[in-house]
């Protein structure tokens, strides 16, 4: 009698050299296909140009013309009044740089007609910086020369307005030669540190 389980090896070994044999085939083929392509270039993705540039802010780098204004004083009966010159400044998009341009106009420039500035000639500012809201200035000693009250009040006038030009809230930090400025002129007017606008225009400009 024939063993049955010699039966059932026989067909399983036709079997497995038979899908042996497909599965070699469908390799070939597609190892044939593949190479009988041509190659295909990778793909580059070009920048949309239709679409629209974001806005861009002036780099500090970059010049830019702002409209500022510098201060004199006008002498009305009597009355002493800070008067603005609107100028046309052209600088660096920094607030230091402004500033600088600013008071080297306040400094080497005439008035109108009917106006004049307190500040004596020959003074020149050795240092300008800002900081946020503060206004760092260091004035030569001309700054405190001659004259008396009336004329050390409208000097110290243009200075803090001319200062606070770009920003009517900003705080200013005095100083000549290097030291602060606490005192000003013989008749010793007293400074505060910092001043700003309002400060100014209480304690000393006349009340109307």
């Amino acid at each position: 009698m024939e063993d049955p389980q010699n039966n059932r090896i026989i067909p399983i070994r036709i079997v497995a050299g038979i899908a042996t044999v497909l599965i070699a085939v469908g390799a070939g083929l597609t190892w044939w296909t593949s190479t009988s392509r041509s190659p295909q270039e990778p793909v580059i993705s070009s920048p949309d140009t239709t679409s629209p540039s974001p806005l861009i802010s002036p780099s500090p780098s970059q010049t830019v013309e702002k409209t500022l204004a510098i201060y004199w004083v006008k002498d009305t009966n009597g009355k002493q009044t800070i008067v603005a010159q609107p100028v046309q400044i052209q600088a660096q998009n920094d607030p230091t740089a402004f500033l600088t341009v600013a008071f080297d106009q306040l400094l080497t420039s005439s008035p109108d007609a009917n106006q004049l500035s307190e500040i004596p000639k020959g003074t020149t500012i050795q240092q300008l910086t800002t900081n946020n809201d503060d206004v760092y200035i260091d004035l030569s000693p001309e700054f405190t020369q001659g004259g008396g009250s009336t004329s050390m009040t409208g000097r110290l006038g243009q200075v803090v307005y001319t200062a606070t030009t770009l920003n009517p809230n900003s705080k200013v930090w005095l100083s000549v030669g290097g030291k602060p400025l606490t005192v000003l002129g013989g008749e010793g007017l007293e400074i505060p540190q910092p001043i700003t606008r309002p400060i100014f225009e209480k304690e000393f400009l006349p009340v109307p």
